[in-house]
C-alpha cells in the first residue's frame, strides 16, 4: 500500500513546493511594506508631537496674537511637511480657532474635528489620517493640548501634516519590493524546476540501481542453479559414453559430440553470467604474481587450436622476448581466450593471429582475424554489456553479447586498456595493455 502511494506523493510535492515558496515571498514582502508603513506614519505622528512639545513654551508666553501668528508661519515654513498650524481653544462642545495659518473659514472647519474632543477629553495628543479632498491624498491630523485648563477651557494646538515625501518613499520602495519581488520569485521557480528535475532524475536513477541490483542477484542465482545441472549433465554422457559397445558408439557418436559442445556453450554462459555477477559486486580478485606472458598464450594455443582447426582457420603466435610481468595470470589468460574465441567464432576463412611487443611501460598483446569485420556504427557500442553486431552473416553466431564487456572490464582491473581496429568486411584488431612495472 506505501509502495502505491510513492508516486502521488512525489509527483505533488514539486508542485506544493513551486506554490507554497512564492506564496511565502509574497506574505513576506507584503508583511514588510505593512509594517515600514506603519513605522513611517508612527514617525510621523510623533514629529507632529515634538513640534508641537517644541512651541507650546512660545504660544503660552506669546500674549500678541500677532507675534504667535508669526511664530506660527515661521514654524510651518521651516518644515516642507507642516500644511497649516492651528491654535484651537474652548472646551465640550464649545471650541473656536484662534490664531492659524490658515484662512478663517478653514480654521474654523478644524473646530468640528472629533480629534478636538478627544485631546479635550483625555489631555493627551491624538492624530489620524484624514483623506484631504483638495489633494486628493490622505494626510495627518495631530492634535496636542497645552497649558493649564482655565475658566475659558483648554488649549490645543492642531496641526495638517503632508504624507507626499512619506507616500513617495513609500510608493518607491513598494515599487522597489514588487520588482525584486517578481525577480526572486522568477529567479526560484527556475531553481525549483531545475531542483526537481535533477531530483526526479535522482529518483529515476534509485529505481534503475535498485533494477539492476535485482538482475545482478538474479543473474548470480540463476548461474548457481544451472552450474548443478551441467555438471550432472556432462557426467551423465560420460557414464553413457563408458556403457556403450565399443561396436555401436560410432552410431551416436556425432550426438554425443554435439550434446558435449551444446553442455560446453551452456557451462560457458553460466561462466560468463558468473563473471558479470563478480565484476557487478566487485568481488573480482586481483593477484599479482611473477607472469611469463608467452606460456600463457602458448597453452592458450594448444587449447584453441582444435576450435579454428575446426572452420579451417590457421592460428598463430608471433613471439617476442617480453620482461616478465607482475600481474594476474589467470586474468590474463581469461582475456587473451576471450579475444581468441571471439576473433575464431567472427572468422569464416583466413587466420587468426596473436602478436606482442613492449610499448612504454607496457605489453602490448594484439589478436588480429581476416573476418567479417565491425560496421562503423557499432564501435561505439562494442564493449557494451549484452550488445551483439547486428549483420546477417553473424546471425549464425551464438553469443550472450557480453564477452568484449567482461574483457574490458578485466583489462581496467588490471590496470591496462583496450582498443580495437577494424575495416568492415576485410578484419579486426583487438589491442589491449598490461602494465610491467609496479
Amino acid at each position: 500500500m506505501l509502495k502505491s502511494i510513492k508516486v502521488p506523493v512525489a509527483s505533488i510535492y514539486p508542485v506544493v513546493i513551486i506554490l507554497v515558496i512564492p506564496a511565502l515571498l509574497i506574505v513576506n514582502t507584503y508583511w514588510n511594506l505593512k509594517s515600514f508603513n506603519r513605522d513611517a506614519n508612527f514617525i510621523v505622528r510623533h514629529q507632529a508631537v515634538s513640534i508641537a512639545d517644541t512651541i507650546k513654551p512660545f504660544i503660552e508666553k506669546s500674549e500678541n496674537p500677532e507675534n504667535l501668528e508669526s511664530i506660527l508661519q515661521s514654524l510651518k515654513a521651516s518644515n516642507p511637511d507642516i500644511m497649516s498650524i492651528s491654535i484651537l481653544r474652548g472646551s465640550g462642545e464649545n471650541i473656536s480657532a484662534g490664531v492659524s495659518t490658515l484662512a478663517p473659514n478653514e480654521a474654523s472647519d478644524l473646530a468640528s474635528s472629533q480629534l478636538n474632543h478627544l485631546a479635550f477629553g483625555f489631555n493627551e495628543p491624538f492624530a489620524a489620517l484624514t483623506y484631504y479632498p483638495k489633494l486628493q491624498r490622505n494626510i495627518w491630523n495631530v492634535v496636542v493640548p497645552y497649558g493649564v485648563p482655565d475658566n475659558n477651557g483648554k488649549n490645543i494646538v492642531f496641526f495638517q501634516l503632508d504624507t507626499e515625501s512619506i507616500s513617495k518613499i513609500l510608493t518607491r520602495t513598494s515599487r522597489d519590493s514588487f520588482i525584486f519581488l517578481a525577480i526572486l520569485i522568477i529567479v526560484t521557480l527556475i531553481l525549483l524546476s531545475n531542483h526537481f528535475y535533477f531530483y526526479l532524475r535522482s529518483l529515476r536513477t534509485k529505481q534503475l540501481e535498485e533494477l539492476e541490483r535485482l538482475k545482478d542477484e538474479f543473474i548470480s542465482m540463476a548461474a548457481h542453479e544451472l552450474r548443478a545441472p551441467i555438471t550432472a549433465i556432462t557426467g551423465y554422457l560420460d557414464i553413457l559414453k563408458d556403457e556403450i559397445k565399443s561396436g555401436n558408439i560410432s552410431l551416436i557418436d556425432e550426438e554425443i559430440t554435439t550434446l558435449s559442445n551444446l553442455t560446453k556453450d551452456l557451462n560457458g554462459l553460466v561462466d560468463e553470467l558468473l563473471d558479470v555477477s563478480r565484476i557487478e559486486q566487485r568481488r573480482v580478485k586481483v593477484e599479482k604474481e611473477d607472469t611469463n606472458i608467452s606460456e600463457i598464450i602458448d597453452r592458450i594455443m594448444i587449447v584453441m587450436k582444435p576450435t579454428a582447426a575446426q572452420k579451417n582457420l590457421k592460428l598463430s603466435f608471433e613471439k617476442t622476448d617480453l620482461p616478465i610481468v607482475k600481474t594476474d595470470q589467470e586474468r590474463v589468460r581469461q582475456i587473451v581466450t576471450n579475444l581468441v574465441s571471439n576473433s575464431i567464432k567472427y572468422t569464416l576463412q583466413g587466420e587468426v593471429k596473436i602478436e606482442t611487443k613492449l610499448e612504454g611501460g607496457f605489453v602490448k598483446i594484439t589478436v588480429r582475424d581476416t573476418g567479417i569485420g565491425i560496421p562503423p556504427g557499432e564501435m561505439a557500442k562494442l564493449f557494451g554489456k549484452f550488445h551483439r553486431v547486428k549483420d546477417e552473416k553473424t546471425s549464425e553466431v551464438r553469443g550472450t553479447g557480453l564477452g568484449l564487456w567482461i574483457t574490458r572490464q578485466l583489462v581496467e582491473l588490471l590496470g591496462g586498456r583496450i582498443s580495437v581496429e577494424s575495416v568492415y568486411g576485410t578484419g579486426s584488431s583487438f589491442s589491449f595493455t598490461i602494465p610491467f612495472t609496479t
